[in-house]
């Protein structure tokens, strides 16, 4: 590919962080941009061996691993453009949000729950090369050995907590020297793979040191690595892995997509919005129809188109295609090729809650001079504050039974200063119900309990809105639709609340304060019916959703079967988080990555010479 010279993009943040901090010598000397590279240029209905629909965290890794085989002409479609400054800068990735590298996707509400978010729930999905990848948290967690034997037991055999090990030690580089001293992390984890993983040099390692000692007096061991070690007993806690690689963020563009980008048989066009799959009248996928840069374009296809667009995207593109529930279909005036009613159905999603805690310690305010210095910090070797995210990387999972082989909850923690910018962390709540959290800021240092249930019974559904490609597809995410998923909330929390008792916590005079809601206010604090009603309204999501394209051996619930093939459908395959029939116990990019690894060999297996 050829360079056209141009710098590379920005949202604005990161320009204005670094001209705040150190003006003149942030612009010239050290934050130098990899030059934009100029992608390629393809002729109308040029034909490829693949074409893959989405650069995301799948779609990147498929778009590498079938670009290893090199008399195969792979062709990578994404909608969104190249990565700005932003997404490499760890700090900054809610920076992203609401931004051209966000699809701005929102929920659909029912008026009667989350009455104290003052919009409606967006999701924050990366329309960028690497997707999601290239702006989430970058919490690397791989999910339990029982996530997977239950997409087994639903009879998708390929799919063992063995082979998917394999995987995720094919994708992984695991970086942190200091860890791999320990037998079982050094088998754990992959160490040739392109996707680097590593640990957050933080700047709060002394705090979260003690909040995983907290959690140990209430029966969550902590340990060296969560995903090591074996879950039992009612949970474990530990300092989580990240894809980071020295300060500086790993994505699957970073990992997969650059190190495949000189390719001769790899095409790569950004800007490129697929509005079809072209099929035919025996129902084999034969192209796609793409806008590039407002230009209507055709491409075609020798063996398989591969969508890779996420749990929005997948099922909006099959349906528009006529690929989806014919009655539906029918309703949109798209005819019906292949009637799928699973498609867009199983949407199921992480949801969190936040705890807050007050406490004595940090007892110094945050410093506005500490934050510009970390800043010159950051541009001088990738460390500071700017090298972490503002969750902190002490994570736990539990159980309420110490019978459990596998947990139920995920925590994070947040913490903010005496008198911090927290607001802008927690701002999709409404003006009073945000000043009822961060109240007693001024005085005093805060720490936000992250809260989600790791298994929700809610299912909901994503349904067009129109036959138009442009017009966003409704999204019924039915959050808390089964009361189960409120109760199993509100025991998670009163786990949560037996922190304040633990020698630590005790120790800054910690305490929970009652948030003001309007719709709760009736409630004695902190009774399960206040805790109910906090749930119901406070309720947002981890940006976990999977499903809509679910894996599964009948087409009258299940999209693809085993081996990721569209039910009913020639030479088209879903390599994507959708695909999964039930979330897996913790944050889904790194299982997205896997799914991408094994769904590439399924590809290579099926077409190459044994």
């Amino acid at each position: 590919m050829s360079h056209d010279g141009a710098c590379a993009t920005t949202t604005g943040a990161a320009p204005q962080l670094f001209a705040s901090a150190l003006n003149f010598f942030a612009a010239t000397q050290c934050f130098v941009p990899d030059k934009n590279h100029s992608f390629n240029k393809v002729p109308d209905l040029e034909t490829f061996d693949f074409i893959i629909v989405g650069a995301g965290s799948a779609g990147s890794v498929v778009a590498n691993r079938l670009s290893e085989v090199s008399h195969w002409n792979v062709l990578l479609l994404e909608a969104g453009p190249k990565p700005p400054f932003e997404t490499e800068i760890p700090w900054l990735y809610r920076t992203l949000a609401r931004t051209r590298y966000d699809w701005h996707y929102v929920t659909k509400n029912d008026g009667v729950k989350q009455k104290a978010l003052k919009n409606p729930l967006a999701w924050i999905r990366g329309k960028v090369l690497g997707g999601s990848s290239s702006t989430n948290a970058m919490i690397y967690v791989r999910g339990n050995d029982h996530d997977f034997q239950t997409w087994v037991n639903e009879g998708n055999p390929s799919w063992t907590p063995e082979n998917v090990n394999y995987y995720f030690k094919k994708a992984e580089n695991i970086q942190d020297l200091k860890l791999l001293r320990d037998p079982g992390i050094f088998n754990t984890y992959g160490r040739k793979g392109p996707l680097v993983v590593n640990t957050f040099n933080s700047t709060v390692r002394k705090l979260t040191k003690k909040i995983l000692k907290s959690y140990s007096y209430i029966g969550i061991e902590e340990v060296l690595d969560v995903n090591a070690a074996e879950f039992h007993g009612k949970g474990f806690c530990a300092i989580s892995r990240s894809t980071a690689r020295r300060g500086v963020r790993e994505s699957t563009y970073t990992a997969y997509l650059k190190k495949a980008k000189n390719r001769r048989n790899l095409k790569i066009i950004t800007n490129a919005f697929v509005t079809k799959i072209l099929l035919n009248v025996d129902a084999k996928a034969y192209g796609v129809e793409v806008d590039i840069n407002g230009k209507r374009n055709r491409f075609l296809v020798k063996r398989e188109v591969i969508v890779s667009g996420g749990v929005v995207n997948t099922p909006q593109l099959l349906m528009l295609s006529g690929i989806g529930p014919r009655e539906h279909l029918l309703s949109k005036n798209i005819s019906c090729i292949v009637d799928l009613p699973g498609v867009g159905n199983n949407l199921h999603d992480h949801l969190y809650v936040p705890v807050p805690i007050y406490g004595d310690e940090p007892e110094e305010e945050e410093n506005k001079a500490e934050l510009m210095f970390d800043v010159v910090k950051y541009l001088y070797n990738k460390t500071g504050y700017l090298a972490h995210t503002f969750l902190t990387d002490a994570i736990a999972f539990f159980s309420r039974s110490k019978d459990m082989a596998y947990p139920e909850f995920q925590s994070y923690t947040g913490i903010y200063r005496k008198n911090s910018t927290v607001r802008q962390f927690i701002d999709i709540y409404k003006d009073d119900v945000l000043e009822s959290i961060v109240r007693y800021n001024a005085d005093k240092s805060l720490y936000v309990k992250i809260l989600n249930v790791l298994h929700p019974y809610s299912r909901g559904r994503i349904y067009l809105n129109t036959s138009n490609p442009y017009d966003y597809p409704i999204i019924h995410a039915n959050y808390l639709g089964d009361d189960r998923d409120i109760q199993d909330t509100v025991d998670g929390i009163k786990i949560l609340t037996k922190l304040v008792n633990t020698p630590y916590f005790k120790s800054i005079k910690a305490f929970i304060p009652r948030i003001h809601i309007s719709e709760c206010n009736e409630y004695k604090y902190p009774s399960d019916l206040y805790w109910r009603c906090y749930v119901t309204h406070m309720i947002a999501s981890m940006s976990h959703q999977v499903g809509t394209s679910k894996m599964g051996p009948n087409p009258e619930d299940a999209v693809v079967n085993n081996f990721l093939k569209v039910h009913g459908v020639t030479g088209l395959r879903v390599i994507d988080a959708s695909i999964m029939p039930f979330v897996t116990s913790g944050n889904t990019n790194a299982p997205a990555i896997m799914i991408g690894e094994m769904g590439s060999d399924m590809i290579k297996n099926e077409y190459l010479p044994k």
